[in-house]
């Protein structure tokens, strides 16, 4: 037929108290779970970010920070003059330096908390190599050739680098 309108759809029918709190239940469900993920991944990439520091900075196997209880210490370390075994991490030293605080997380060992009985001195140990600083992969740089008593000066006096008076050359 002609001009015949389209069928209507079907009458809604109100949500029932039980099929409102199904739709709930399953609206919070999905909530959580975005959460989950979001929580994984934020775990995985702090995982990375740890890996990828240790990395560059280097890590000092088997030492614990006395003041955080960080282990191994990844980074700067500094071991206190004063006290027989008393190694902290770069945070904490700064906490000493700039705050003037000194914690004790292990509680393992009797330490001062106070700031004036320490003295902190950065810690290399054989085999530890800082890789911060442009020695990462990737990042090194040639340094220019070091000028030799012989050779010609660099400030184009066509001279002896010994024997120029312009001061390019310091033996």
């Amino acid at each position: 037929r002609r001009g015949a309108r389209p069928p209507l759809p079907p009458p809604r029918r109100a949500m029932s108290g039980a099929d409102d709190m199904a739709a709930k239940r399953a609206e919070i469900a999905a909530m959580v779970s975005a959460l989950r993920l979001d929580q994984e991944r934020a775990a995985a990439d702090k995982e990375k970010l740890q890996e990828q520091r240790a990395q560059f900075f280097g890590t000092h196997e088997g030492v614990h920070c006395d003041g955080c209880g960080t282990g191994p210490i990844v980074g700067y370390r500094y071991k206190c003059k004063r006290c027989q075994n008393h190694d902290i991490c770069e945070s904490c030293y700064d906490m000493h330096r700039l705050e003037g605080k000194v914690t004790n997380a292990h509680n393992r060992q009797a330490l001062s908390l106070d700031a004036a009985d320490h003295d902190f001195k950065l810690h290399k140990e054989k085999g530890f190599k800082s890789m911060a600083g442009g020695a990462a992969k990737g990042q090194t740089q040639k340094s220019a050739p070091k000028l030799k008593p012989n050779d010609p000066c660099s400030c184009g006096s066509k001279k002896k680098a010994k024997k120029c008076g312009c001061g390019v050359f310091r033996p």
